[in-house]
C-alpha cells in the first residue's frame, strides 16, 4: 500500500472505533481529514513511541536554553524502531517499552492530551532534528474545518428551507 492508502486505512479505523451516533462520526471524519493532511507531510504512515508499563505515552520536557523557566512537554515519535529502542534504552528503565501507532491515532490522541504542547516526529535514525506539531495549531485546524463545515450544513439548511417554501407556495397556487 502507498502512504495514502494507509492513511485512508487508518481513517477507517478511526470512524470504525468511534462511537456510532451521526454527530460523533461526523466530527471524527472532519478532524481526521485535517490529521491526514498534517500526515501527508510525514513520509511514514506509522511510528514508535515509548511506552510505560501500562502502555502510557512517554512524556518528554524540554526547557527554552535561553529561558529556562518556559518548559513544554513532548511526545517522541520515531519512524524506526531502532531510533526509539535507542532512547528507551538511553533511560535504563525496565519498565519502559516501544510500541507502534498509526499516524492519525497519534494525532488524534494528541488533540485530546492537555499535558501535551506538541509531538516530535522523527523521520529516520536521527533523532537530533524532527518535526514538530503543537497541539494548539491541531486544534485550531480541527476546530476551524468543523466550523466550515457547520456553516456550509447552516447554508444548506437555508437553501433547503427556501426549496421548501417555494414549493409549498407554488402548490398553494395551483389549488386556488
Amino acid at each position: 500500500m502507498n502512504h495514502n492508502q494507509l492513511l485512508d486505512q487508518q481513517i477507517s479505523e478511526l470512524l470504525h472505533a468511534a462511537p456510532q451516533d451521526p454527530a460523533t462520526a461526523s466530527a471524527v471524519h472532519l478532524v481526521a481529514t485535517v490529521l491526514k493532511t498534517i500526515a501527508q507531510q510525514l513520509n511514514h504512515a506509522y511510528f514508535f513511541l515509548v511506552t510505560d508499563s501500562a502502555s502510557n505515552w512517554l512524556l518528554t520536557t524540554l526547557s527554552n536554553r535561553h529561558a529556562p523557566d518556559i518548559e513544554k512537554n513532548v511526545i517522541y515519535a520515531y519512524a524506526d524502531y531502532t531510533a526509539a529502542n535507542v532512547d528507551r534504552l538511553e533511560m535504563n528503565s525496565p519498565d519502559l517499552d516501544c510500541q507502534e501507532y498509526g499516524v492519525l491515532e497519534i494525532l488524534l490522541r494528541v488533540l485530546n492530551m492537555r499535558e501535551v504542547d506538541s509531538v516530535i516526529f522523527f523521520e529516520g535514525m536521527n533523532s537530533q532534528s524532527g518535526i514538530e506539531v503543537e497541539r494548539r495549531d491541531l486544534e485550531k485546524l480541527c476546530e476551524k474545518q468543523i466550523s466550515r463545515a457547520r456553516f456550509s450544513h447552516q447554508q444548506l439548511k437555508g437553501i433547503y428551507q427556501r426549496q421548501r417554501n417555494s414549493q409549498s407556495k407554488g402548490q398553494s397556487k395551483s389549488q386556488n
